[in-house]
């Protein structure tokens, strides 16, 4: 019982430092930061949608990740 307890906070702590590492790379891409946007190729009238997917899916991989963790 205690390594499923262990092995649940490590896959919670990965998975909420993936959620923060898209967060992080959202804005990135959206202040272009490194000159991403011409590295990857991205047009300037679809980063909004780029950044509202990669915040969405940032925001609930922190929450899973978090309520894993404390689970």
């Amino acid at each position: 019982m205690r390594i499923l307890r262990a092995i649940s906070k490590a896959v919670g702590l990965l998975q909420a430092f993936v959620g923060g590492m898209s967060l992080i790379f959202a804005f990135i891409l959206f202040y272009d930061f490194f000159g991403v946007q011409a590295v990857l190729g991205v047009s300037g009238e679809n980063i909004e949608l780029y950044m509202l997917v990669f915040i969405i899916f940032g925001l609930f991989s922190v929450i899973s990740g978090l309520l894993l963790f404390y689970e």
